[in-house]
């Protein structure tokens, strides 16, 4: 009975998409969609001490316009096609190289900074053809193969800049099964946000030093080959207010990681509550033995040695818990993450483990032994003045200053001591500028100056405290 159910229901999915389906090819490229986006983005790390007790390079500013146009076309026999161009670019060369001593980070996030070892281009704009996809859909179930956008709790677009990063992968999300959501992907190259050119799943910025060492990448020194990484998943929203999930991620030779969530909604008259947990484990495939957290590796020309782990091995796991209360325009949220000192978890493709619950901008809180807190407070201030909002949030990083972190963090490079965070953000959407949005981030990060151990000296005790100011333009059309 619960078989013919579910036949009965893709028949009639089939013959709804029919409907809205091309006639021939002429068709489905008429009938298709095109969406587009300007956006221009402002970004300023400012660094508390610029000397050599700190991070011994000036401040980092930089301005970049640009934008997308993404075009699908109707469906003909189920199946479609989709592109996704992408531009940064630097007005009037107002970001500009203002000696070898400058800080990056600014740079490297809005333009094009070159293949893996290569030195940085200041302000250099480029174009992309990020997504450029097939995709066969049947009842609800969708098939695609190419270069697209992947969004899951290991890979992520994270389109906070100018361009966001892609994969080539082929991957299939499945909603046939009522009330359940099953994903699958094989994905054999990487595009990062700041690369004009797809590479090899290892040539990531965030992923650690020695594995970026080991293997083949664009401008890298490695000589193995790195393996495709496979992601599969299912959510489920069976039980009334609660959804469960569970993800798999197979990198062979390297990793693999398990994630458990669960999500339970309740409410108390005009009060809302959610309660969440994430469980994250990883198994050491491969990894211990090129990193070797321990003892040290050296591979091509640098040497990576004395992180202060207890073995080779990266064997580890981070469990997280959140409680989020709204009620009206306001919103809190109260979360707490702990990753056990067994290893780092890898995250190379800008999916964050604690995002959601303890991550705020710029940090890194999945190292070996750190314990992670955050309180963060969103209020819709529309009543006051029609289209504003904020945020207010607080977050404390407790980490181990025996242990050396796997790759540079954002603004900290190696130092592995406490960070007191504030974040403050205000958004707009105008009444009178319709698919128009201003954000205003900002962030004030104090760390402590313990800097590496071991061998690993060059930046220790080093002041890496800075601030941050982010200012957005976005128009959707």
């Amino acid at each position: 009975m619960k078989i013919t159910k579910l036949s009965f229901v893709a028949l009639m999915a089939c013959a709804a998409t029919a409907s809205f389906a091309a006639s021939d090819i002429a068709s489905a490229f008429k009938e298709g969609k095109l969406d587009g986006r300007l956006r221009a983005h402002y970004m300023g790390a400012d660094y508390y001490d610029n000397g050599a007790s700190g991070v011994a390079k000036t401040d980092s500013k930089g301005v970049a316009v640009g934008g997308s146009l993404i075009y699908k076309t109707a469906p003909l026999l189920g199946i479609s096609a989709g592109v996704g161009a992408y531009t940064t670019q630097n007005p009037l060369g107002l970001t500009e190289d203002n000696s070898v001593s400058s800080n990056y980070v600014s740079n490297k996030d809005l333009f094009w900074d070159g293949p893996t070892n290569s030195p940085y281009h200041y302000g250099k704009g480029y174009a992309i053809l990020a997504q450029a996809y097939l995709q066969y859909s049947l009842a609800k179930t969708d098939i695609k193969a190419g270069r697209m956008l992947l969004t899951n709790p290991f890979m992520n677009p994270n389109d906070t800049k100018m361009i966001p990063t892609a994969f080539e992968a082929a991957s299939v999300e499945s909603k046939d099964i009522d009330k359940t959501a099953l994903y699958g992907s094989y994905v054999t190259k990487y595009k990062e946000r700041r690369r004009e050119s797809f590479s090899t799943m290892s040539d990531s910025a965030d992923s650690p030093d020695a594995i970026k060492a080991y293997y083949h990448s664009e401008g890298g020194t490695g000589s193995h080959d790195v393996a495709s990484v496979v992601v599969i998943g299912a959510k489920n929203n069976s039980v009334k207010n609660l959804e469960l999930q569970a993800w798999y991620m197979n990198w062979a030779d390297i990793v693999d990681q398990a994630i458990l969530e669960a999500n339970y909604d309740m409410k108390f008259g005009a009060v809302g509550v959610k309660l969440g947990g994430r469980f994250f484990k990883q198994f050491d495939r491969g990894a211990g033995d090129i990193i070797k957290p321990q003892t040290g590796s050296a591979y091509g020309s640098a040497a990576y040695k004395f992180k202060g782990d207890n073995d080779n091995k990266v064997d580890t796991y981070m469990y997280a818990l959140r409680a989020i209360g709204s009620y009206g325009p306001a919103k809190l949220l109260l979360s707490y993450s702990h990753t056990d000192k067994g290893g780092d978890l890898l995250a190379p493709w800008r999916a964050f483990p604690t995002d959601g619950y303890t991550r705020s901008m710029t940090q890194t809180d999945w190292n070996a032994n750190t314990t992670a807190y955050k309180a963060q407070v969103d209020y819709n201030l529309s009543g006051f003045v029609k289209g504003v909002s904020a945020l207010l949030a607080y977050s404390y990083y407790n980490r181990d200053e025996t242990k050396v972190p796997y790759q540079s963090m954002t603004h900290r490079a190696y130092t592995n001591g406490d960070t007191i965070q504030w974040n403050f953000d205000v958004a707009y959407k105008p009444e009178f500028a319709k698919n128009t949005e201003f954000k205003i981030r900002t962030m004030d990060q104090r760390n402590d100056t313990v800097g590496k151990v071991g061998a690993n000296t060059s930046s220790a005790n080093k002041d890496t405290s800075n601030k941050e100011l982010r200012i957005e333009a976005n128009y959707l059309f």
